[in-house]
C-alpha cells in the first residue's frame, strides 16, 4: 500500500503540483528529480531540451519569461549563455537570464541542488 500511495505522489510531482489548490512541496519534488523518480532526462545542460531546462519548465512549471527577463547582456559575467545571445525562438527574441535569479534557489542551504556559495 505504501508503495501504490508512494508512486501516486510521485506521478503527480512529475506533472509539477501536488494538488490544484496546493503549492508544490520543492524539497519533496527536488528529492525526486536527484532520485529519479521523475524524468527529466540524461543531459546535463540548460538548453531546450536539457535536464535543468526541463526541470524549470515542465516540473516546476516556471514560464519563460520567469528566468528569460534580461533585454540585454551587460559587461558583466554574472549572466548565463552569454555566448548564444542574441536568440530567437519561433520568431521571437528569447531574453537573457540572469544568474542571480539561479543563486536564489541554488546556494548552500537552499532546496535546490547546490551549484553557487558552497561551503568548503
Amino acid at each position: 500500500m505504501k508503495q501504490l500511495l508512494l508512486m501516486a505522489i510521485l506521478a503527480t510531482l512529475s506533472a509539477g503540483v501536488l494538488a490544484e489548490d496546493k503549492p508544490m512541496n520543492l524539497h519533496k519534488t527536488a528529492e525526486a528529480i536527484r532520485a529519479g523518480a521523475v524524468n527529466v532526462g540524461k543531459e546535463y545542460s540548460l538548453s531546450d531540451e536539457g535536464r535543468f531546462h526541463k526541470v524549470h519548465t515542465e516540473v516546476l512549471g516556471m514560464k519563460c519569461s520567469g528566468c528569460h527577463s534580461a533585454d540585454a547582456y551587460p559587461d558583466n559575467y554574472l549572466y548565463l549563455r552569454k555566448a548564444e545571445f542574441p536568440k530567437t525562438l519561433a520568431g521571437e527574441k528569447v531574453k537573457a537570464v540572469e544568474r542571480a535569479k539561479c543563486i536564489g534557489c541554488h546556494s548552500e542551504g537552499n532546496v535546490a541542488t547546490v551549484f553557487y556559495n558552497m561551503k568548503k
